[in-house]
């Protein structure tokens, strides 16, 4: 769905705003995009949420991403899919929305590590700005082993009109 008319004010509400009771309404919506990619996966598929520092899940009092992720996982009852938090924060970065379009990839460089394994992952996040959170949650899940077969976004902001 496009970042744009309601989306980016309920977004804002469950992530920064103590509104974690929208996680299962978000994660219904994550739903809709997950379902085909967990579909199209050969076998098991553990679905990762692309992490929040240490720092933010304390001051949020949840960590969103995962929240939703879960949520949708909940709806979709799919046997051949688990949540896997394996993505950490290795140091801390400016929010994405604050940095320059041009600087977001230079912020995002080396932020992140995934745990040593072997399977298919699909990365999920909420909110598409630029693209460099997921490059580098993509980099870090193939340097420790893991094959990426989708990444599914709540929004895109990137592109708000692709979808109505």
């Amino acid at each position: 769905m496009g970042y744009h008319g309601p989306v980016p004010g309920i977004v804002t509400a469950h992530k920064d705003r103590g509104a974690t009771w929208l996680a299962d309404e978000l994660g219904q919506w994550l739903a809709y995009g997950l379902a085909p990619a967990i579909a199209a996966a050969p076998g098991h598929v553990d679905v990762v949420p692309v992490p929040s520092s240490a720092r933010a899940v304390r001051r949020r009092g949840a960590d969103h991403a995962a929240d939703m992720a879960r949520s949708a996982l909940r709806a979709l009852g799919a046997g051949n899919a688990s949540l896997a938090q394996v993505l950490h924060r290795t140091r801390r970065v400016a929010d994405q929305l604050e940095v320059r379009d041009e600087d977001r990839g230079t912020n995002q460089s080396g932020s992140m590590r995934a745990v040593a394994g072997e399977g298919d992952v699909i990365l999920v996040d909420d909110v598409r700005t630029s693209g460099a959170t997921i490059d580098e949650a993509c980099r870090a899940l193939n340097q420790a082993g893991r094959t990426v077969l989708s990444v599914v976004v709540l929004a895109d902001a990137a592109t708000p009109m692709r979808w109505p």
